[in-house]
């Protein structure tokens, strides 16, 4: 099984060039162009059909994903399984959009190592569209998010309602002049462009998650930040509500993989509602 290969075929699908998956996993181009070569070779089919604007899966390109990604998963699984101490009887990924690594799934870490001592953790934090890509290729378990990719071999569950709030660290009338957009999600970006009317000329995107309040705190710019994130900056006057602006729904998830055990998903899901709801 050649892993490495099976990784390589897997980032040119998900990013639709072979440059993209060069980058996504930190190789040469010709190095995955002869990866991809020699796995084509070796299956007796082609992968991919290949032009200017980058490559496609062929047919049997997907009927391949399937294969390739519950390989690599069983691969990481595999490395995680042998290398957690004996006293462990089962192991989780378990991911975080940034801008909900904040005290409450910090508690909830230190909490549910406490509650399932049997139980090996493996957390990290990412953006929505890494942790979503994440769960569809197995390297995640669970994951909590603004931004989830509905699918039907993923389960989701609400974890609480938010919204986007359009803040400013300048003087509100202002606002647009300062304005930068804040990456949530790509659909709710055109959204907030078409409705607002926004051009934005700082020339800048942040995909920050909450650390991007301070920057429109140290910048005096101004942007849209989810509700929760930002209270504290509202109450203690670093960050101000522009008035009249609109403002987006934007509830955060809960997300995990279906073929996973059902009994520690509920008992995940179930502890982490829970630090959320306190």
């Amino acid at each position: 099984m050649d892993i490495i290969s099976f990784r390589t075929f897997l980032a040119a699908a998900a990013t639709g060039s072979f440059a993209g998956a060069a980058k996504r996993i930190h190789a040469s181009p010709s190095s995955v162009t002869e990866r991809i070569k020699q796995l084509e070779y070796r299956l007796g089919a082609k992968l991919f059909e290949r032009d200017k604007r980058g490559c496609r899966l062929t047919a049997a390109g997907r009927k391949f994903m399937g294969p390739a990604q519950q390989s690599v998963r069983a691969w990481e699984i595999a490395q995680h399984e042998v290398s957690i101490p004996e006293n462990f009887t089962k192991s989780i990924s378990m991911g975080g959009q940034y801008a909900l690594w904040g005290a409450e799934l910090t508690g909830w870490l230190a909490t549910a190592r406490k509650q399932m001592p049997h139980i090996a953790f493996r957390v990290t934090a990412g953006a929505s569209a890494r942790l979503n890509r994440d769960l569809s290729d197995g390297f995640l378990d669970i994951a909590a998010m603004y931004d989830p990719v509905f699918r039907p071999d993923i389960g989701t569950e609400k974890l609480f309602d938010d919204r986007l709030i359009l803040v400013s660290a300048a003087h509100e009338d202002n606002w647009r002049e300062n304005y930068v957009r804040i990456e949530w999600g790509q659909h709710l970006g055109v959204e907030i462009a078409s409705r607002m009317d926004i051009e934005p000329s700082a020339g800048l995107v942040l995909d920050l998650g909450k650390r991007s309040a301070n920057w429109l705190i140290e910048q005096k710019m101004s942007g849209f930040m989810p509700e929760r994130v930002v209270m504290p900056h509202l109450k203690n006057g670093q960050l101000k509500i522009v008035p009249d602006a609109l403002s987006f729904d934007y509830p955060a998830y809960i997300c995990w993989r279906r073929d996973v055990d059902p009994q520690i998903i509920a008992d995940l899901v179930l502890s982490i509602k829970a630090c959320f709801a306190a």
